[in-house]
């Protein structure tokens, strides 16, 4: 299997999209929001009076990525819906530009490796806490294969993560017994 170094930015793009939802009862996400792959809420709240950084509208097969401490692990691929949710600006949307697969380009973001490098990059910066800007994380360098060779890698992952959350479900429950 051949290997190409890249940089994230050939594949992945931000989105900015501010364009007003019209309805009543929306759900808002924070970088408090989400963790480690999963979107933790989804409860609505009155759509009046929002705070001034839920602005960014995201899509399903979206990325979210935090800009702030990527050690802590603030991101979530959305697998539903999500005409009724608005980002924080806190939060990086990632859309695909469709030259990867996108659970091979989740997989990529989601790694100790990008993780650890964007948490040296943000460590390095000044300001009052470590951050991160889209320019940093689209210059990142990755090493991709060929699509079908990402698809095969991502496909196992997947499964990977899915016994994972299985695993930490089942020891929940067992705890609580």
């Amino acid at each position: 299997m051949n290997l190409y170094e890249r940089e994230l930015g050939e594949f992945v793009e931000s989105i900015t999209d501010t364009t007003k939802i019209n309805k009543s009862e929306v759900i808002l996400i924070n970088t408090s929001d989400i963790e480690n792959g999963k979107v933790l809420n989804h409860e609505y709240v009155s759509n009046k009076n929002l705070k001034g950084q839920f602005k960014k509208r995201f899509k399903k097969n979206d990325i979210l990525y935090s800009e702030i401490r990527p050690k802590n692990k603030r991101f979530a691929y959305i697998n539903f819906d999500s005409d009724d949710y608005i980002a924080s600006t806190k939060l990086m949307v990632l859309r695909n530009k469709g030259n990867i697969d996108n659970d091979y380009l989740y997989q990529i973001l989601k790694s100790d490796n990008v993780i650890n490098y964007l948490q040296h990059v943000a460590e390095t910066r000044s300001g009052t806490f470590p951050q991160i800007t889209f320019n940093e994380l689209s210059k990142t360098k990755i090493m991709i294969p060929d699509l079908k060779n990402q698809r095969k890698i991502a496909y196992i992952l997947n499964i990977l993560d899915r016994k994972i959350d299985l695993n930490i479900h089942t020891n929940n429950n067992l705890q609580v017994a």
